[in-house]
């Protein structure tokens, strides 16, 4: 999983720097009405496609039968201009009574007063079903802000049948690092390194995370601060380094493509035959664009701790300044709670965090998805607690880690040297 390199990063600033500029201009709740009849109209804009629109407005048809008194109108629109528009709309006083919230802008909209708190006061939506783990990724300074609808957690997927071909071996529940290492070596080289063993992961902050964890570490700190040093930067970055020398990861020409698209995906494009991921990834035609089937397994771990965690897939939030929060805090429960609904929604935001509905929705899956939920309820007892959101300025400092990284893999920067540049580049993406 790499990032966009410039749009992404563009589409940030910008809706952050509209926030922080504009909103105390803000005057009014820009959301629905109520009506002289007592009946209201409340907004709810989410980030998806069109195929997770026609279930969001099942889900909400059958919310408005058991509600006759509330009408919700909605609008979708893809990820970066999502949190454009919401930039736009709050600094004008007219955020959506409802808005889809992702875990990494938690922290910036609750620390400006955007966001209602959800676990008192009028917003109080119920968290029964939903895992304290997971509330965890939603809370700022203990107090909750959103309220994850979906859940997912980090995984290792691999080509069983070609590892089974070539003699490497298989994962187990105590593999190791160099256990990977010496599967992924034999891919390579059993295959004239036609294929790789697995996608570099060096430059990728989330994985980067998980081994941290697995040190007894953490990305950041309660107080938003860097929770590792320059040193921990050397040792992960000379463990991929030493793989991708050996041939054991995907080589820097075909590295620095991975954007997060399929066409640029080394799995994909049978280049490679492993990579970390998120089991949401699992989509019902992967198996059939991948042309064949991956297996879904934990971390490699040399210190018995696993790292991951369980993580809030999407999320929903309530605007402060709505003059509806009961009837948003309604609409929130019946998305996240509601048997219904979570039928109607599927998978389309990911595994339910709620467990009566995952369990619904589980029993119902095929292909990709069944697989990954097989995962995550062979794992979920062993998942960490999710850590706070991220502060301010954390999308930056993962736009940094991956640019930063390229300079080892191209040779243009020596480890040392790169991690000092890196915890620079990092210490004031998040003081700024």
């Amino acid at each position: 999983m790499r990032i966009r390199k410039h749009p992404g990063r563009a589409v940030r600033l910008l809706a952050v720097t509209a926030v922080g500029a504009l909103l105390a201009t803000v005057a009014a709740c820009g959301g629905g009405g109520s009506g002289e009849d007592g009946n209201v109209t409340i907004r709810f804009d989410y980030w998806g496609s069109a195929e997770r629109a026609k279930a969001t407005n099942d889900a909400i048809a059958l919310f408005e039968q058991a509600n006759p008194g509330i009408k919700v109108e909605s609008s979708f629109s893809d990820f970066g201009g999502y949190f454009q528009k919401l930039a736009t709309q709050v600094a004008g006083g007219s955020a959506p009574d409802v808005l889809q919230m992702d875990y990494s802008y938690v922290r910036e909209y609750a620390d400006r007063g955007v966001l209602a708190q959800l676990d008192s006061g009028e917003a109080q939506v119920q968290t029964s079903g939903l895992s304290q783990q997971l509330l965890s990724g939603g809370s700022v300074d203990s107090k909750l802000f959103a309220i994850p609808i979906a859940q997912n957690t980090q995984m290792f997927s691999y080509d069983a049948a070609q590892w089974e071909k070539v003699g490497a071996t298989e994962p187990t529940d105590t593999w190791k690092w160099s256990d990977l290492q010496a599967a992924a070596q034999k891919v390579t080289d059993g295959t004239g390194k036609k294929v790789y063993g697995l996608n570099d992961f060096g430059g990728v902050l989330d994985w980067f995370e998980v081994w941290l964890r697995q040190q007894g570490k953490q990305l950041y700190t309660e107080d938003g601060k860097l929770g590792y040093t320059e040193a921990d930067v050397t040792a992960w970055w000379k463990l991929s380094d030493s793989w991708r020398t050996s041939g054991a990861v995907t080589p820097a020409e075909i590295t620095t493509k991975i954007d997060g698209t399929q066409e640029n995906d080394p799995v994909a494009q049978k280049k490679s035959s492993a990579t970390f991921g998120y089991d949401s990834g699992f989509t019902p035609k992967l198996w059939e664009q991948y042309g064949r089937e991956l297996t879904a397994t934990s971390f490699p771990t040399d210190t018995g701790k696993r790292g991951q965690f369980a993580k809030p897939a999407m999320m929903l939030s309530i605007a402060q300044r709505s003059d509806n929060k009961k009837a948003a805090a309604k609409l929130v429960d019946f998305l996240i709670h509601d048997t219904s609904a979570g039928t109607a929604l599927g998978m389309s935001r990911g595994l339910p965090a709620d467990e009566k509905v995952r369990e619904l929705v589980g029993a119902t899956l095929q292909g990709p998805p069944k697989a990954a939920y097989e995962y995550e309820q062979k794992v979920l007892a062993t998942l960490d607690t999710a850590p706070p959101p991220p502060p301010k300025g954390a999308g930056e400092v993962k736009v940094a880690f991956q640019r930063v990284y390229d300079d080892v893999i191209f040779g243009r920067a020596t480890v040392e040297a790169s991690a000092t540049k890196f915890i620079s580049e990092a210490q004031r993406a998040i003081s700024s």
